[in-house]
């Protein structure tokens, strides 16, 4: 095990992100009056926040999009987040601001991440594998650990198969990929930039369950699971623009650990590796899975998908039916085994 495990990680991550520790101690940026009345403070969802798309985010001195615009992020920058706070949507439905340096920035597109570098190294990965996922804000996957080319940008919260893991010349470990982003052998990551998925963190809920189903209605973007008549389980999502989520009665045909999910046309080509937990529903492969790439689930976004969060997706992933095992890429449903998923 390497001496100093995240030495590296924190001067990289300081130089690319623009992120200093003292962030930590700093106090928060306190709340102004406004004319609307006085805005509720909570706590933010993580330490951090990821700018998720190629569109510049605004900070502002208040929490609504007409106020003075004080600084701007760029895709990948990351920002430190002191609070959640319910200001004014700049677009239907979607309220919620983040707190951060200075001022406020809209959540809708800020991937709530932390830079939690993993102690473990697993020197001896016996076959087929771990499931691993990606727990600082990037993870950056190159072709041979030695190599000063970055490859790939692996964000919070995806997954991928661990296959095997080598020591360089400097005695850092590193993780070699597979299954995520690659079908072979592929690319490496630093092993405190991915944490083990414990088969337990895995475990099948309600397994057996004989009536379990799955309700999704596109007018107030929510999923909600049931067993009978019971709720169990709900969410935000985001499902397809203009109208491309299918109505109707579904059954869960097959579901994944990860899944690289590519597609698109000139205009709109997404290439998106380690897309955690899809569950699939469709034979054109329309699927509920984790995202990373908005934080925005009150409207359509997907091709469409239903995105959630990956927490969520991790969740629905253990509760429908077929039951997966850990070492398991992929699991296939029996006739009418699947469970129903309802788009309303």
């Amino acid at each position: 095990m390497p001496s100093d495990p995240v030495r590296i990680t924190r001067r990289d991550f300081i130089k690319r992100a623009g992120v200093t520790l003292t962030w930590l101690a700093l106090p928060a940026f306190p709340i102004p009056d406004w004319p609307c009345g006085k805005q509720v403070l909570d706590p933010p969802p993580t330490q951090f926040g990821r700018i998720a798309t190629w569109w510049r985010q605004a900070v502002h001195t208040e929490a609504r999009q007409e106020s003075e615009r004080i600084a701007w992020f760029t895709r990948d920058e990351i920002i430190p987040l002191y609070a959640t706070v319910m200001g004014k949507a700049p677009w239907p439905n979607n309220p919620v601001w983040y707190q951060t340096e200075g001022g406020f920035i809209h959540s809708g597109y800020v991937q709530p991440v932390e830079n939690s570098p993993s102690s473990e190294v697993i020197t001896e990965v016996a076959a087929p594998g771990f499931w691993a996922q990606v727990c600082v804000p990037i993870a950056q996957a190159r072709w041979k650990p030695d190599s000063a080319y970055v490859r790939y940008k692996l964000y919070y919260g995806t997954v991928y198969r661990v296959i095997g893991a080598v020591q360089d010349e400097a005695g850092e470990w590193w993780y070699q990929l597979q299954d995520g982003v690659t079908y072979a052998p592929g690319p490496y990551v630093p092993t405190w930039s991915v944490r083990r998925i414990l088969p337990e963190e895995m475990t099948p809920i309600s397994p057996g369950h004989p009536d379990k189903w799955i309700e999704i209605r596109l007018a107030t973007q929510t999923l909600t699971c049931f067993e009978g008549e019971t709720t169990v389980f709900r969410t935000g999502i985001s499902s397809g623009a203009g109208g491309t989520t299918p109505r109707g009665e579904h059954r869960v045909l097959y579901k994944r650990h990860t899944r690289r999910m590519t597609g698109g046309g000139e205009d709109d080509y997404y290439d998106l590796p380690g897309i955690s937990f899809p569950v699939y529903f469709t034979r054109n492969a329309v699927a509920i899975h984790g995202t990373y790439w908005h934080n925005d689930f009150v409207r359509p976004h997907s091709h469409g998908c239903i995105n959630v969060t990956n927490q969520a997706a991790q969740w629905v992933f253990r509760w429908v039916e077929p039951l997966a095992l850990y070492e398991e890429y992929e699991k296939k449903a029996k006739l009418e085994e699947g469970t129903r998923v309802v788009v309303v």
